[in-house]
């Protein structure tokens, strides 16, 4: 319904303006007013033209109603104050949305892609495969998988991408961390470093490793290379260990990305040979940390990328000073490679510590594809996990965090998704295990989930009686009239562009807000009305109301990852 009002009133200024082809038609934008009197939308589309008409804001609304062409369901439109569109509609013109909802189903708020729609990619979790993903990974996933959901429904083609960070300091730490386990577990007694990892998952790996070749065998090999098979099978074993993770809790990705392929093909050292062409490379020293800047700081000459021409606060550095590469490097040539696969957008969910390395990245960006503000980048804050109100302690497995799996473990997976999307990824999330077990109106997941499992046993019980819905369309929805049955409407026709609104924004968690809200209309409506009454029309038309609420809030839940039962 909002969506014909706007492009009526988009065709009536189309009209408006004929004789000035050059001006722009100004966007219309529906609200809705805060009192029921003023109507049931309101629009301010004459102000902006008052100064190129040059009439009163009166007097071109007064020339869009002489022109537009309402849709059958307006009854009514006037002009209020400085120039407002206010217009009415006909009594359960609203409601007809019921019948939509219920003939589109799983499609009611959807956006099919065409051809032409932006193609997305959406990079997230990245764990390193150093170990178990932990409940921070948790979040950044669930996040991460919602948006693309979500994106999917908002007429987007999506990807959903997982880089492995396979290269680097820390893959030689975990190959030498399993060596000494493996060492261990000969007999031999090994002194474990700090920063070794440590937790019981290292020695299953050992164990994994001693299986398929000899000890003797490891023993004789080079050091170089026996840590580089070490590492390799560490890490294919780490991957595993974080899909099946990833499994629990109902994520899959659509591609995995890995860092040391962009080393082994000469990706990287092709970008930083195209850099220096273009002359945006040069060597120099960095700035001292901060800190030691009145220490006897010795500079280091570094190969820098000048991303302050593009932006950034420093130049940054793309080669160490024995000419290898730098993380950094590695890092755009990831975000090129995407480019060149012919993403139109990249979005990356990082942990919120990545927060200082959103600047160079899009600097880069915009250095080698002219884009701004690219890969957007959305930080998730950390999750504070308590069982009770008191901190919960670190896992065994790990040996340093509580891991993710043990989590879903213990209170599902819907309830891990849904309370991970119950807040801005800005915003620290307070998890509390026991709470999100609690089946009460205080657990959001069990308060959404019982509004549509409650409806499906109000339908149950009424076909068991003989009262059932046959064409929905022969309903006669007008008995919908009480102030909680129009609320529920209401909702319901707000969710298609609720879900643009989020998309746009970038902001899946607004979808949980949505169906929060939705269910306790719901709750509201149920306590204060029955379903099924001695009035048949007006038992039909609760019939269609309610099982609409059902679709959308099952249709909502589908976006977050969270399951919509019948029974509970």
């Amino acid at each position: 319904m909002k969506q014909a009002l706007e492009q009526a009133l988009e065709q009536a200024l189309v009209k408006l303006l004929r004789d000035h082809p050059d001006a722009p038609v100004p966007p219309v934008v529906l609200m809705r007013p805060k009192e029921k009197g003023h109507g049931d939308y309101a629009a301010n589309v004459a102000m902006p033209l008052a100064r190129l008409l040059k009439q009163s804001p009166q007097q071109i609304a007064g020339a869009i109603l002489d022109v537009v062409v309402w849709p059958d369901a307006v009854e009514a439109a006037d002009i209020a104050g400085p120039g407002f569109i206010n217009i009415r509609l006909k009594k359960a013109s609203e409601a007809n949305v019921l019948k939509t909802i219920i003939e589109q189903g799983e499609a009611y708020g959807r956006v099919v892609a065409g051809e032409q729609a932006t193609k997305v990619n959406i990079e997230f979790v990245s764990a390193n495969p150093t170990g178990p993903m932990h409940v921070g990974h948790g979040r950044g996933a669930v996040v991460g998988d919602a948006l693309a959901s979500l994106l999917l429904a908002t007429g987007n083609h999506v990807q959903r991408e997982y880089y492995i960070n396979d290269a680097g300091a820390q893959i030689g730490v975990l190959a030498n961390s399993v060596w000494l386990r493996i060492q261990e577990l000969n007999g031999e007694q090994v002194e474990f470093p700090e920063g070794a990892y440590p937790g019981e998952y290292i020695v299953q790996i050992a164990g994994e490793v001693l299986a398929a070749h000899d000890y003797q065998t490891l023993l004789a090999m080079d050091d170089d290379a026996r840590l580089s098979l070490i590492g390799q099978l560490a890490i294919d074993a780490n991957m595993v260990m974080i899909r099946n993770d990833l499994d629990a809790i109902g994520i899959h990705f659509d591609h995995f990305f890995s860092e040391q392929s962009l080393h082994a093909s000469g990706r990287v050292d092709a970008l930083i040979k195209r850099l220096q062409t273009e002359g945006v490379v040069y060597r120099g020293t960095l700035p001292p940390p901060k800190g030691k800047e009145t220490t006897d700081y010795q500079p280091v000459e570094h190969l820098l990328f000048r991303t302050t021409d593009f932006g950034d606060d420093v130049d940054r550095p793309l080669a160490k000073q024995d000419g290898t590469p730098t993380y950094f490097a590695a890092d755009i040539a990831y975000h090129y490679d995407k480019h060149l696969r012919g993403f139109d957008r990249m979005i990356d969910i990082w942990g919120a510590d990545h927060g200082g390395y959103v600047t160079r990245v899009q600097a880069a960006m915009k250095a080698l594809i002219q884009r701004e503000a690219q890969p957007d980048v959305l930080l998730v804050q950390m999750v504070n996990l308590t069982r009770d109100g008191l901190p919960v302690k670190m896992s065994k497995r790990a040996g340093t965090f509580v891991t993710l799996r043990e989590v879903v473990d213990e209170v599902g997976r819907d309830a891990v998704r849904f309370n991970f999307m119950t807040r801005r990824v800005e915003s620290q999330l307070d998890f509390d295990l026991e709470s999100a077990k609690k089946q009460n109106d205080e657990n959001p997941v069990y308060y959404v989930q019982y509004a549509h499992a409650r409806i499906a046993a109000i339908l149950r019980k009424a076909e068991s009686e003989g009262v059932v819905v046959g064409d929905v369309d022969d309903v006669d929805l007008s008995e919908l009239t009480t102030h909680e049955e129009q609320r529920l409407i209401s909702h319901l026709l707000a969710y298609p562009d609720a879900l643009i609104k989020a998309a746009d924004r970038l902001e899946a968690y607004r979808v949980a807000t949505y169906v929060m809200r939705l269910a306790a209309d719901f709750h509201s409506f149920y306590h204060k009305h029955r379903v099924v009454t001695e009035d048949a029309n007006l038992s039909m038309a609760r019939m269609v109301l309610i099982r609409a609420v059902a679709q959308v809030i099952a249709n909502a839940l589908g976006i977050l990852g969270v399951s919509a039962p019948d029974r509970m």
